[in-house]
């Protein structure tokens, strides 16, 4: 499954997994294990899974992965956190669950939504998810909206989502 976000004239498309591994990463390392006020616009994007496109806060979303890429730098692939709904996701489960915990994934022995290597941090991880909003962003002022919207279905058990390309961890 991808992720389409669009805002000020532009389009680019992502691999849902690194929208997914910065985000559960976020609600487990930064949220205590369940969404918070602290990253309304960044759990807004996640509820395209669940239905139709979705406008979020452009300048908000901006503000809110900027914290997220500083916050969860020391944070490795090895130890990172996945969330049920996320889970559900990659296994192909018909129906979302409505509980909202997260789990490191090497603890409970699941694969993360895209492959990368152990001592990857977080952020570089989920590159492209983050260049695409900061790209998407940068230009915005308050008021501003993206449309955020998933293209095709949800992953098959045992299908690998993986992360076209790799951020560097120069300024994000």
């Amino acid at each position: 499954m991808q992720l389409s976000l669009a805002g000020s004239g532009a389009m680019y498309v992502c691999d849902w997994g690194s929208f997914a591994l910065l985000r559960d990463n976020v609600q487990h390392y930064l949220e205590g294990g369940a969404p918070s006020w602290r990253f309304p616009a960044l759990h807004a994007v996640e509820s395209v899974v669940d239905g139709g496109p979705r406008q979020v806060d452009a300048a908000r979303l901006r503000g809110e992965v900027l914290r997220a890429w500083s916050a969860l730098w020391p944070v490795d692939v090895e130890s990172a956190a996945i969330s049920l709904r996320t889970r559900a996701v990659l296994t192909g489960c018909r129906e979302l669950p409505e509980a909202r915990d997260t789990v490191t994934a090497k603890s409970a022995g699941w694969e993360l939504p895209l492959s990368a290597a152990d001592l990857t941090p977080v952020p570089r991880a989920a590159g492209d998810f983050v260049a695409i909003v900061l790209a998407l962003t940068e230009p915005s002022v308050d008021g501003d909206m993206l449309q955020v919207c998933a293209l095709g279905a949800r992953p098959i058990r045992g299908e690998q989502i993986a992360s076209s390309s790799i951020a560097s961890r120069g300024a994000p």
